[in-house]
């Protein structure tokens, strides 16, 4: 899946390094053919011929690269004016860059005595479920309780398997992680129904971390980023976030004063 990462500009080759080794290959280009030319006046004919089919190669190989550079900005302009902002940017609950990576690395490396220059993709692929826990007992929660919507802009089959995947959480056949890292670590707003959506966002933005920091360390034994998502463990999470909807509910009915 990982649709919201489709249109991101990152995807474009960097040209940087295209534009300087464009630079010196036409310096190459230029320097033998002069070179050339300073051959045929003093008689050395082969020599000559040798530098001008050098200087050819190299002016061959800089007009190829222009050729590339002026792709890659062709594309880069079309991914700025055609990538819809909001459906990366502007209404995402929840955005994983891999910046809690190396935490989780470290902790993880810990916990089963390895070395981060000797782990396999199998441990990766475990480090990156950690790098979730910050979000993932709440959005289990989101799934839990059915109030997940496919995003807006998804197409039909996009939207089906969405709900498909989410179907397969619901009977824990899958973990919400695998959901998370699926779509490259995003999750939008309005995947989440209107019913519960202030409560999610309040939530999230408020004391949710520290809901999930005390329950590491006191459950757990552990610090954020240090832990797998379980069962057992969103569990025994669960009441929390419903004690903190039920609170959410109850203000929201208070009239205001």
């Amino acid at each position: 899946m990982g649709w919201h990462m489709d249109n991101k500009v990152d995807d474009i080759p960097s040209i940087s390094g295209y534009i300087i080794a464009s630079v010196l290959t036409q310096f190459l280009a230029l320097m033998f053919f002069f070179l050339s030319l300073a051959g045929f006046m003093t008689g050395s004919v082969i020599g000559g011929v040798i530098l001008v089919v050098l200087g050819g190669l190299c002016e061959f190989l800089f007009v190829k690269m222009i050729q590339k550079i002026l792709f890659w900005k062709k594309k880069e302009k079309e991914c700025i004016s055609q990538a819809p902002e909001e459906a990366v940017f502007a209404d995402s609950l929840y955005r994983n860059d891999g910046d809690s990576f190396e935490t989780a690395r470290r902790l993880y490396c810990e916990q089963h005595g390895k070395k981060a220059g000797k782990l396999t993709g199998e441990d990766e692929n475990i480090i990156w479920q950690y790098t979730y826990g910050d979000f993932a007992y709440l959005l289990m929660w989101v799934i839990d309780n059915g109030f997940y919507r496919p995003y807006k802009d998804y197409d039909e089959d996009q939207a089906e398997e969405a709900k498909a995947e989410i179907a397969k959480i619901r009977k824990r056949e899958a973990l919400p992680t695998d959901f998370l890292n699926d779509f490259g670590g995003f999750f939008m707003e309005d995947e989440v129904a209107r019913k519960a959506r202030g409560f999610v966002k309040e939530y999230r933005a408020g004391s949710f971390l520290d809901d999930v920091r005390a329950f590491a360390k006191d459950n757990l034994g552990t610090e954020l980023y240090g832990f797998p998502f379980r069962w057992e463990d969103y569990d025994a999470f669960k009441p929390k976030i419903d004690e903190a909807y039920k609170k959410y509910q109850e203000d929201k009915s208070q009239p205001e004063k």
